[in-house]
């Protein structure tokens, strides 16, 4: 009966993150235009949107009684901060947009989004996937030259739209599992590294190039180190979450902040530092599966509105919201076409190529026909 029970309660809340993000997309479609006349505009309404819609994944998790518990340095919403987190399984994304939630303060905390830099193969992924692009997560593809292109299209957009959010990134590359592990351990012999249990050696190369080209154009206030723990069992896939409703009873996240005046200055200095945070890790996790002793400075981290009665009015707002928005496109032949060319450009332009990037063509367009008639004036 209690396994029955747990996929029931899987499918429910597999069932209520789809269909609001299905509602959020629609949201979405009808303001493409403003991506290209009012892009700064256009992004902080998708921002609030996003940040929302991380607060009914919040309160999904609380009436499911998984507690969520933030303790360290608050997050600052009116600075550009990149994340740097242990990756334990394949859905740690799904905790922490909570932990984000608990995380960040500050009077912009509504139009302050979180990203993610994310493996290619999860970019279309029909719902979740469309989200995530409009969202504006990043999607490597782990060949250096095409990853390098797509991140610094990221760093010029930031730099140029002085745009304050969160970035995420599992230096780890990839979950932990007795696989991955494994090849962490080889990699640790062939470069004289100690082996870790709870913890994979992380990869260097995005987090050094990220650090050193946002700092040089100066859109990076803060690195993040968060430590993410399950105490007890956790899901390793998204199975496990969505079908087999394996849904942790708590999750445990401490945030160490870095401001980047006190980084190191050069890239080996930057690599020696991330692996120095993984050996710290290691450190405190066995610390806390022996004494269960995990907070170490700082207070608890906690958000505002997160009671049941407002979880269960967001649940209300979000799945009429949705209702509406799927009865439109039944109504609305127009709006019905607009949502299906939309899915399609999802799919069939280039991950370097996007608004900004258009934006940014057609300025240069219009500025050299300016430059060519003032010429011909003359």
């Amino acid at each position: 009966m209690q396994e029955i029970s747990k996929y029931i309660q899987g499918l429910l809340y597999f069932w209520s993150c789809n269909c609001s993000m299905f509602g959020g997309y629609l949201l979405f479609v009808p303001l493409i235009w403003l991506q290209i006349l009012t892009p700064k505009f256009h992004r902080k309404i998708l921002d609030f949107v996003v940040n929302s819609w991380q607060y009914y994944i919040t309160t999904l998790l609380l009436r499911q009684n998984c507690q969520v518990q933030v303790t360290g340095d608050p997050i600052n919403s009116d600075e550009v901060s990149l994340i740097i987190s242990n990756h334990r399984t394949r859905v740690d994304w799904n905790f922490l947009w909570p932990v984000m939630y608990h995380a960040v303060q500050g009077k912009n905390r509504w139009w302050y989004s979180t990203k993610f830099v994310l493996k290619k193969s999860i970019k279309n992924v029909p719902i979740a996937g469309w989200v995530m692009q409009m969202a504006m997560y990043i999607f490597i593809n782990r060949n250096w030259e095409e990853d390098k292109k797509l991140l610094n299209n990221y760093i010029d957009y930031v730099a140029e739209m002085a745009y304050k959010h969160i970035l995420i990134l599992f230096p780890e590359g990839t979950d932990l599992t007795p696989k991955t592990k494994q090849s962490s351990d080889k990699f640790a012999d062939a470069n004289g590294l100690p082996k870790y249990k709870h913890v994979l050696h992380p990869r260097c190369t995005g987090f050094v190039y990220l650090v050193d080209e946002m700092r040089k154009n100066k859109c990076l206030d803060a690195v993040y180190d968060v430590t993410l723990i399950y105490p007890d069992d956790c899901p390793q896939t998204e199975e496990e979450l969505f079908v087999q409703g394996k849904i942790p009873q708590k999750v445990m996240a401490h945030l160490v902040r870095y401001p980047v005046p006190l980084l190191p200055d050069t890239q080996d200095e930057l690599k020696q530092f991330l692996e120095k945070r993984w050996l710290e890790k290691e450190k405190v996790i066995e610390e806390f599966t022996k004494t269960g002793h995990f907070l170490q400075h700082g207070k608890i981290l906690e958000g505002e509105y997160l009671t049941l009665p407002w979880a269960y009015f967001i649940h209300l707002v979000w799945m009429a919201g949705t209702a509406a928005l799927v009865y439109l496109i039944s109504i609305s032949q127009v709006f019905f076409y607009m949502v299906i060319c939309h899915m399609v450009l999802l799919y069939v332009v280039p991950p370097h190529v996007t608004a900004y990037t258009i934006r940014k063509a057609l300025c240069r367009l219009i500025s050299r026909r300016k430059v060519t008639a003032i010429g011909k004036d003359n």
